[in-house]
């Protein structure tokens, strides 16, 4: 990243504080404009009112009433007017009233402290008590009027004046309201310009960031283009990588084959105990060079995500029986005593990955071989039941060897570490067996963990949570619109006798490789069958339903050959010869990568077989699928050898 690209934050974050400044700053501009429209309203309607009921209009009405009276009273004392003395009482009670207004409104608070006021308010009072005393009494006293009017007459200055007193207090208060309405307005003005104004900057700077934020998506964009051009091309190269995985491993496993294979076919021969020593120990540098390939395989296929569990229906005490098997020769050859413990209530049947759960207990027991030099190896074995027809499956394997301290403990599970490190380390390793086996553990609903103490041994716990099943029966499996036989059951018979069983039965191999041939010869003649050879998939296909076929109790086909691989001729035997249907196709391949076993289950292939392979291991396969009439493509057996595990 540029130090552009570390300061764009900074520079948004700043910006976004400016426009939340100025959004702050417009809605206080608008608030002030709120109120002080607002304040303008009260102002218009204390103006309206004021001049609605304004202490002028009162003092004004007053004065009229006053001179109405006055002038009233003429008439009376002239005797001229027969209706005058009426009028007069009612100008004087009208005249009462419009004093009484001018002492309780509201309005006369601001009349009251006037000079004018106080001055001719007591004197009225007096008169009007006069005038009304006088009034009551009839006939009316003419002088006394007269002297009334003449009170009048010097009350009429003082009237005036109150007038003029409350126009002057009016027009002030008018004059203040327009003042302050002027002064408002221009408020208003000045803070309506800032609004436009900072709306102005706003939408300036709104302007130069949206145009600042184009180029930035642009460069996103230009950015983001490049990502997916690196992307595709480690996409690319990881797909080379895996491609060159795939061949390294068919390579690999390709002369493997024939070495192992060979060195097995000549222990079989005589031979002097130098001999046979000099033969197993390359026969073990060769198995330890396969597990390496296994292990960067297998590590590969999880960094891809391209490594699946498959579980089946395995038979649980007889999957452990061959993993003691397996181990007990490398065992006894160290000098230690091997004890496998299981209990009683061990369930016959469960669904697992047998593959991959021999390869972990594998790899846990021949470290604790590998790493103990004198003492034992115990693999004890425990099932917790559950409900709902499962149980948790315990596995310890614990030694007596050289054991682990915290430390190692704490890094024992990480890629590529190992116990003993740097020149002067007595046991080989690549680090990688203990990190992929906790892999597999974890992707099999369970875990991997560990204990140890140095020079005490260490003991190591598998723990799974495995579903109880039912033995698989020789059910029809209904797949598309073709009907379908039983999976074959697993043989009974023991290798030993399998001379005896598979005497005479014709097996075709589809081999290209020479050295594979001459194994695959050699092996089976040993079993007593009689083999023909087919180098490519076009060949096996002619061979079996040309002009001139013939017939075969089993087909062991390669995946990768030249003119025809044996995916496509696996296909054509079953969808274009019906009656080939229920030859048994056993797929036999260096190819563990690619998904090649779903592959070859798919194109039609009975069982899918990793090589190398050794003499038992195909003496248990022919006995699984030659004895077993009618067989039809049906998927996996239950004990299909999968993965990268050859044992």
């Amino acid at each position: 990243m540029t130090p552009d690209t570390l300061s764009k934050p900074v520079v948004g974050r700043r910006f976004a504080s400016w426009l939340a400044l100025c959004a702050a700053s417009l809605t206080g501009l608008v608030a002030g404009l709120l109120f002080l429209q607002v304040r303008q309203g009260q102002e218009l309607a204390e103006h309206a009112r004021l001049r609605a009921d304004s202490i002028t209009a009162l003092t004004f009405q007053f004065e009229r009433e006053f001179l109405r009276l006055r002038h009233t009273l003429d008439r009376v004392q002239l005797g001229t007017d027969a209706q005058a003395i009426d009028d007069l009482m009612l100008r004087f009670d009208i005249l009462v009233s419009r004093k009484n207004l001018l002492q309780d409104n509201p309005s006369i608070q601001l009349l009251k402290p006037r000079t004018e006021y106080a001055r001719l308010m007591p004197v009225l009072d007096d008169w009007l008590s006069k005038a009304d005393a006088l009034l009551q009494k009839q006939p009316l006293d003419l002088p006394a009027l007269m002297a009334l009017g003449a009170d009048m007459d010097r009350l009429g200055p003082d009237v005036q004046a109150l007038s003029l007193a409350s126009t002057s207090i009016i027009s002030g208060l008018i004059e203040n309201k327009q003042t302050t309405i002027v002064e408002q307005n221009n408020t208003i003005l000045w803070l309506t310009t800032a609004q436009l104004l900072l709306l102005l900057v706003t939408t300036v700077a709104l302007w130069f960031w949206h145009h600042r934020q184009m180029q930035a998506n642009a460069a996103l964009q230009a950015l983001n283009a490049d990502l997916r051009q690196a992307t595709r091309q480690a996409e690319e190269a990881n797909a080379g990588k895996t491609r060159f995985l795939a061949n390294m491993s068919h390579e690999l496993r390709t002369p493997f084959n024939g070495v192992l294979g060979m060195l097995s076919m000549l222990e079989t021969t005589p031979l002097t105990p130098q001999q046979l020593d000099y033969t197993r120990t390359a026969r073990d540098s060769a198995q330890h060079l396969l597990t390496l390939l296994n292990d960067i395989l297998d590590l590969s296929a999880m960094e891809t995500g391209k490594l699946s569990i498959k579980p089946v229906a395995v038979e649980l005490p007889r999957l452990i029986s061959d993993l003691e098997t397996l181990v007990r020769g490398p065992a006894q050859r160290k000098g230690l005593a091997l004890q496998v413990t299981l209990p009683e209530q061990l369930p016959t049947w469960v669904q697992v990955d047998p593959t991959r759960f021999k390869q972990i207990l594998l790899n846990l027991l021949g470290n604790a071989i590998k790493f103990t030099e004198q003492g034992h190896v115990w693999l004890g074995v425990s099932w917790d039941a559950r409900p709902g027809q499962q149980g948790e499956l315990t596995c310890e394997v614990s030694d007596t060897g050289i054991g682990m301290d915290a430390q190692a403990l704490g890094k024992l599970f990480q890629r590529f570490y190992q116990v003993e490190s740097g020149n002067e380390r007595r046991f080989g390793g690549t680090g990688l067996g203990l990190e992929i086996s906790r892999n597999l553990a974890r992707m099999m609903n369970g875990d991997l963990s560990a204990t140890s103490q140095p020079g005490k041994g260490s003991i190591f716990t598998l723990r799974l949570v495995l579903p109880v099943t039912q033995a698989p029966h020789n059910e029809p499996v209904q797949s598309g619109s073709s009907p379908t036989t039983p999976v074959p059951a697993p043989a009974k018979a023991h290798v030993d006798n399998a001379p005896a069983a598979l005497a005479g039965k014709r097996v075709l191999v589809v081999e290209d490789h020479p050295v594979n041939q001459k194994l695959m010869a050699a092996l089976l003649q040993k079993t007593g069958c009689n083999v023909t050879f087919c180098e490519n998939g076009q060949l096996a296909v002619e061979t079996v339903a040309g002009p001139q076929p013939q017939a075969f109790d089993l087909i062991f086909m390669d995946i990768h050959m030249p003119v025809m691989d044996g995916l496509t001729a696996t296909r054509l035997i079953r969808q274009s010869f019906p009656d080939m249907r229920s030859l048994p196709i056993i797929a036999l391949t260096a190819d563990v990568m690619n998904a090649a076993e779903t592959q070859a289950l798919a194109a039609g292939v009975n069982e899918f077989v990793p090589k190398p392979i050794r003499l038992p291991e195909l003496q248990a396969i022919l006995l699984r699928w030659v004895n077993t009439p009618n067989l039809a493509v049906a998927g996996p057996s239950p004990h299909t050898t999968t993965g990268s595990i050859s044992s």
